[in-house]
């Protein structure tokens, strides 16, 4: 019988080689997001980094799906130094515009090339589920590549993109497999990323510098200002997902499985943030004009991740449900479809972050050399919580130390 020389490219090996290199790109990719969402100022850019980490996520999972079943274990190191190093130096941009530049101008306009031609080289039906994966990976990947052209627009290529393109380069591109070119020399626009201790707002918004007071006493209003006040609230749930995204930052060796559950619910923050957004936009407000309260995420920064996980989904979260129906029903009531819908979907939400502070926490202890059990860890936490959220005074240490 005669053998059959197929056109195909890309083999089995070939396969799980390529689909592990974009698994690393796509997962440094979150980390890389998660990280720059606190530092990063422009109301506009946080929302979409929120959008860009839950999606990237779905990326992940999508190849860790497909890798599991071809390679043990399904998540490894690339084997490849130079598109280590290449991810390892994307954080380093010098402002928010140039990393999204290197990231949404450069690598993932070579991803999405890589993703189309992998799609085109492989064996269509014994490898159909990389095919499937890789077809709704790209839908979003265009869409992240159209929203850089429209964003950055006119802007010349800098000093910093310019580098990442020389890193990929060296890197023998996406795939590793384009000649390779020698190894650039850091430009000096490089930064050194620290984790950001503290929430970056652009020039529009008032930073409040004093205490927030008693949030009881914010309810004892009229109802229209109670309702205003739930709302600018909720413009200001960036600061939980900034607080999700620095504790992914800080958490390099939690297991996949948090790592996509975290980005989902940092993308549910910044959704409960444009949901209030979108809700004094429809009533004629402009949410520039909402002070805002970045001690909040100054304040919970200052402790290790499981503290601040557990002042989050079990503190904050786990006690908004009372506050929650009772809108509900006053919306409700007062035949206020628009912010009763608003609530709802957000209690959804938030019943699932709490499920997963429950899931997550004793992982999250360990990794942080916390030893003692998990329910005794959430009061003590919870009582913190009270003692210094609830009440308003957010003590932060550095002022303490500044002080004495």
């Amino acid at each position: 019988m005669q053998i059959v020389k197929p056109a195909e490219q890309v083999d089995m090996a070939r396969n799980k080689r390529l689909l592990n290199r974009y698994r690393f790109i796509e997962y440094e990719t979150i980390r890389i997001l998660a990280a720059w969402l606190p530092a990063t100022a422009r109301m506009e850019y946080k929302l979409a980094l929120g959008r860009f980490l839950w999606e990237e996520a779905q990326h992940v999972q999508h190849l860790y799906q497909r890798l599991r079943k071809v390679q043990t274990p399904a998540f490894r190191p690339p084997g490849d130094p130079a598109l280590e190093e290449l991810m390892a130096e994307a954080i380093h941009a010098p402002d928010e515009r140039s990393l999204l530049a290197g990231l949404f101008r450069v690598i993932k306009p070579a991803l999405l090339e890589a993703y189309r031609w992998h799609s085109r080289q492989t064996f269509a039906n014994p490898d159909a589920p990389t095919l499937y994966a890789l077809k709704h990976i790209v839908l979003d990947e265009e869409e992240h590549v159209a929203w850089a052209r429209r964003e950055f627009a006119g802007q010349p290529t800098g000093d910093w993109e310019r580098y990442i393109a020389e890193l990929l380069a060296y890197a023998g591109g996406v795939t590793g497999d384009e000649p390779r070119a020698e190894k650039p020399a850091g430009p000096d626009a490089r930064s050194p990323f620290s984790s950001p201790m503290t929430a970056a707002r652009d020039d529009r918004f008032i930073i409040l510098e004093r205490h927030w007071g008693d949030a009881e006493t914010r309810r004892k209003t009229d109802e229209a200002a109670r309702r205003l006040d739930e709302f600018e609230n909720y413009s200001q749930e960036m600061l939980a997902a900034e607080t999700v995204a620095l504790i992914i930052h800080l958490s390099p060796d939690m297991p996949w499985g948090f790592v996509y559950d975290s980005a989902r619910h940092c993308y549910d923050e910044t959704r409960h943030c444009l949901l209030g957004i979108e809700w004094l936009w429809r009533h004629g407000l402009d949410y520039t004009t909402v002070p805002q309260n970045t001690r909040i995420y100054a304040w919970r920064s200052q402790y290790d991740p499981s503290t601040q996980y557990c002042l989050l989904t079990r503190g904050n979260e786990a006690h908004a449900f009372p506050h929650r129906r009772r809108s509900l029903e006053q919306y409700e009531a007062a035949g206020d479809r628009l912010s009763a819908q608003y609530v709802s979907y957000d209690m959804a939400d938030e019943r699932q972050h709490v499920a997963y502070g429950t899931k997550w926490l004793p992982e999250l202890m360990a990794r942080n050399s916390i030893d003692m059990p998990v329910e005794q860890f959430i009061e003590e936490t919870v009582a913190l919580w009270r003692r210094e959220y609830l009440s308003g005074h957010l003590p932060l240490r550095s002022e303490s130390e500044a002080a004495s």
